[in-house]
């Protein structure tokens, strides 16, 4: 019996050395803060990766102003063919006011 628990323990430790890491959520640590501005005082606000990938926004607000909180040059695609890039800290126009559909981000 001694031998059996011994080597079942042996088991699931080999096993949960070599389960996969789970997957980062964090992006090396910084994410984008985007909020995304529409009429009425409307907004919400979406934490993007800064890593280059495509995010993709599931909100259907028209989109009039997208202000990020700055690290990153991020570009941002609307559904009626808008591009609006946000470099830095800084609020952009978004022309004409659309939902935006998808993005991405990359750290300076």
């Amino acid at each position: 019996m001694k031998f059996t628990t011994t080597a079942l323990f042996a088991f699931i430790a080999a096993l949960t050395t070599a389960a996969p890491a789970p997957a980062s959520q964090d992006y090396n640590g910084f994410q984008v803060v985007v909020t995304f501005q529409g009429a009425a005082g409307a907004q919400y606000t979406e934490f993007v990766p800064a890593d280059g990938s495509v995010y993709y926004l599931n909100n259907a607000l028209s989109i009039s102003h997208i202000q990020s909180d700055g690290g990153a040059t991020c570009t941002f695609y609307g559904v009626d063919g808008s591009q609006t890039t946000v470099v830095g800290a800084q609020t952009v126009d978004v022309g004409p006011p659309q939902t935006q559909t998808s993005g991405s981000c990359l750290a300076f």
